[in-house]
């Protein structure tokens, strides 16, 4: 009779310790997050060749709520980092990426045996974003189009250069949202919009890249008229 007095309590102990060996202690290394900017998650970056950046990684441990165990801004080193294709991006042992050729790789940075990873997408080099035509008076009910042109010092279109297209609190209040959407786009690109309701405005096209100096920029105003 002790016996099975005391069985339940035993089975309870060992599931205890046994959720414990899974679970690892509460200050184990569990989560990795990495950026060039906030690493609290992880999301896509850009950059164009020829562009440095370095990454942000942070550790954060199990349970609940989770705390910060390392960051890489205070011990660089603490983290190994690799590039899933060091000839589109390289990385050094200090977290500083070097953007070499245009294409994708996955940055990585590990500690305690935990991983965190970045999407990185490398741009070819250009000095200008251009939108044609370079203003747009349209009316109600019309559809329209803008091409989106990257090009190089010499004026040569540069395929391939990721962009975004801006949002403008009154903006699709008065045209459509392009069909081909506003995010993560590249160039050579046509928009095709719809005009909604009269109004003026600015379509804004902004190159995706991390080092806000570097990015291109090309704007649209758009006027909207009655039909």
């Amino acid at each position: 009779m002790r016996f099975r007095r005391f069985t339940p309590l035993v089975f309870v102990v060992a599931q205890a310790c046994q959720f414990q060996a899974l679970s690892g202690p509460r200050d184990a290394t569990a989560f990795v997050g990495v950026a060039f900017g906030f690493a609290g998650s992880a999301s896509d970056a850009f950059l164009t060749v020829g562009d440095q950046d370095t990454i942000r990684a942070q550790a954060y441990t199990a349970g609940w709520p989770s705390g910060l165990k390392y960051d890489s801004s205070n011990e660089p080193r603490r983290f190994t980092y690799s590039s899933s294709d060091p000839a589109v991006a390289s990385v050094n042992l200090d977290g500083v990426v070097t953007a070499l050729s245009p294409g994708t790789t996955i940055l990585r940075a590990t500690v305690d045996g935990v991983t965190g990873t970045l999407p990185l997408t490398v741009s070819p080099p250009a000095s200008v974003l251009r939108a044609e035509p370079d203003s747009v008076a349209t009316h109600v009910g019309q559809t329209f189009a803008i091409s989106i042109v990257a090009a190089d010092e010499k004026g040569q279109s540069v395929p391939g250069v990721i962009f975004e297209v801006g949002v403008d609190t009154t903006y699709w209040a008065v045209t459509s949202v392009p069909v081909e959407g506003t995010w993560k786009l590249a160039t050579p690109a046509v928009l095709h919009l719809t005009a909604r309701m009269v109004g003026s405005v600015h379509l804004t096209v902004t190159t995706l890249r991390e080092n806000s100096r570097a990015r291109l920029t090309a704007s649209v105003p758009i006027v909207v008229t009655a039909p």
